[in-house]
């Protein structure tokens, strides 16, 4: 791949959160990083003869231009090739704190050291080849990650199997383009039209299978990733803010059991089943003339009709409502309902046999928040779930990012086109499909990627990675 315009001077910045902690993090990268810091370290061992030793931690005193101390400090000394960025690398693990970090990075930039733009660490790993467009893109996710399940494919995806996997269909389809276009340059060597028509087409049937396959897993992927929203619904007074409390392992909401308590909208993350599901306790729904409580519900159903999983909360200890589902929301078929019969502490006026007559096979579970009785049973129902929501778990490497599904089904669609054209159309066609599908492919890995795209990527990660 020719290389796109690269700047190859010092740069800086803060790679870790601001904020109180143990250690902060001043990273610099470029030819100039070494004499930068060497010059502001104040160090016991800079007569050593090896000094600076590679990948040693020395410790020290980083002071300002002026020679005054600004904060003790443990850095290493990184020689290119072997860092992150290919470039001569120093990091220095200061104490963290907003003043502290913030005064060592103005050293640098007093010295004329340029701040690093958001991502560019990562960016110019990739455009030194030390990883491609994927793994870039892996590093994102993997510091988005929210749940452990995301983590693995992340990581799954920065160790290289989406790459190695996309390298192999595009090598594929080079393999296909070779015999057409030969026959297109050299006609009279082949006696047929097309050489190869029937072998060519199971090839480009294989390929079609191998991108789908990688799509298999994208919608599992995705909610591994972002989460899902989880709406808790249902009549006042019936447990829900108590659920979402025993859910979440904190006080959450206020409990108390004059009814219409909660009248916004309060929420919480927990991680089950490798989804984090992001839990929204909402309005109890029930006839009012009170604006505020109106507001509430309207927000409720709102809530609900967008979320990707309705959790129908009842009252086990009073008269089950046959309309009860009707009463508090239409269902998007597309959304999973699961309904909870909460208070089973309580002598119990409604059994599952009602919920199946008037609700049909929707799931339930008998529950008490009170308590935390039937939690360990909703979980698994709630994990069941979505694992049919979001379908089965692929085996093949996970796309993180909607780009990299927007590439893919782009490459799925040339495919096809090139399978037609490869009966009814003259060769030239083929030949110019496959190529355009080979380009778009290498999007991926970032083989054929433009700056514009680079630029759109890597400039959502955070300063100092």
């Amino acid at each position: 791949m020719e290389k796109k315009k690269y700047s190859n001077d010092t740069i800086v910045a803060i790679s870790t959160p601001l904020g109180e902690g143990g250690i902060g993090i001043v990273r610099l990268s470029g030819s100039g990083s070494f004499s930068a810091v060497q010059k502001v370290f104040d160090c016991k061992k800079r007569k050593d003869p090896v000094y600076p030793n590679p990948r040693y931690l020395y410790y020290g005193i980083v002071k300002d231009l002026d020679g005054e101390p600004v904060d003790e400090a443990l850095v290493s000394f990184m020689p290119a090739p072997h860092t992150y960025t290919r470039e001569d690398l120093v990091e220095i693990n200061c104490h963290s704190g907003i003043i502290t970090l913030r005064n060592v990075l103005k050293i640098f930039l007093d010295m004329g050291i340029r701040l690093a733009e958001p991502g560019e660490f990562t960016k110019r790993a990739f455009l030194k080849g030390r990883i491609d467009l994927s793994q870039a893109e892996a590093v994102i996710a993997l510091i988005r990650a929210r749940s452990e399940a995301a983590t693995k494919a992340s990581l799954r995806a920065l160790q290289g199997a989406l790459a190695e996997t996309v390298r192999d269909i595009r090598s594929r389809v080079n393999a296909i383009r070779a015999p057409i276009e030969a026959a297109i340059d050299y006609p009279e060597e082949f006696t047929e039209e097309l050489p190869l028509t029937e072998e060519t087409r199971v090839e480009l049937q294989l390929i079609e299978d191998k991108l789908q396959n990688l799509l298999q897993g994208i919608a599992r992927g995705r909610a591994y990733q972002d989460g899902v929203a989880a709406a808790i619904v249902g009549k006042p007074n019936v447990g829900k803010s108590s659920l979402l409390n025993r859910l979440l392992g904190e006080q959450k909401a206020i409990v108390h059991e004059l009814p219409g308590t909660t009248r916004d909208l309060l929420d919480g993350v927990m991680t089950l089943g490798g989804y984090p599901l992001r839990l929204i306790d909402t309005a109890g729904i029930q006839g009012s003339a009170d604006p505020v409580e109106l507001e509430g519900m309207k927000r409720a159903r709102s809530v609900a009709a967008k979320a990707q999983l309705v959790l129908l909360v009842i009252d086990g200890s009073v008269p089950f409502e046959p309309d009860i589902v009707g009463q508090i929301l239409p269902l998007d078929r597309d959304q999973r309902l699961i309904i909870i019969l909460n208070k089973s502490d309580l002598p119990q006026k409604v059994a599952p046999g009602h919920i199946k007559k008037y609700c049909g096979e929707v799931p339930s579970v008998s529950v008490s928040a009170l308590q935390g009785a039937g939690l360990s049973a909703l979980e698994q129902v709630v994990a069941d779930e979505l694992d049919q929501l979001f379908g089965p778990l692929s085996e093949n490497p996970t796309l993180i990012s909607i780009r990299q599904e927007e590439v893919l089904r782009e490459c799925v669609s040339g495919i096809r086109e090139a399978e037609n054209a490869l009966l009814s159309e003259p060769a030239e066609i083929t030949s110019m499909l496959l190529q355009q599908v080979w380009h778009t492919l290498g999007q991926i890995t970032g083989d054929t990627a433009g700056d514009d795209l680079l630029d759109l990527i890597f400039n959502e990660f955070c300063l100092g990675k």
